[in-house]
């Protein structure tokens, strides 16, 4: 991520950009961190509270047809470049049944988010993760190999 560009806008263009409180996490409609975000809620200024390129709008499963994951990032820095800059990123992790419905395609819309201005992708990888052994199975994996 291009922190150095990212940090130097407005605290609310950065809250703006992701669709969220950057203090407590609260979708910009309001609430908590765990509220639902509303992306219908206008500002005074008629302006939708949550704007529709942000991240949390392009990803969200109510914008996805109900496309979810189990996601989490982790941070990562890697100190400072030749130049100076931080060098940091994001490792993202997702978890989801079928890639070709629940991932893929949010990944596809990613590319009209705001977020992706300031994103350097570097490398995916895709996994298989077999679940456990049900009750009429005889190894771990057994139905995705049947």
């Amino acid at each position: 991520m291009m922190m150095e560009v990212r940090d130097e806008l407005i605290l609310r263009e950065q809250e703006d950009i992701i669709g969220r409180d950057k203090l407590n996490g609260a979708p910009l409609s309001g609430g908590d961190e765990f509220s639902a975000p509303d992306f219908h809620m206008q500002a005074a200024s008629c302006e939708l509270k949550i704007p529709l390129d942000s991240h949390v709008a392009i990803v969200h499963p109510d914008n996805n047809n109900g496309a979810r994951m189990l996601r989490r990032g982790y941070n990562c820095t890697e100190g400072l470049t030749e130049l100076g800059r931080l060098e940091a990123g994001l490792f993202f992790i997702a978890f989801v049944r079928n890639p070709e419905t629940n991932f893929i395609p949010v990944l596809a819309k990613m590319s009209g988010d705001a977020l992706t201005e300031y994103l350097q992708h570097i490398a995916t990888g895709l996994y298989i993760v077999p679940g456990g052994i049900g009750d009429q199975d005889n190894f771990v994996g057994e139905r995705l190999f049947s």
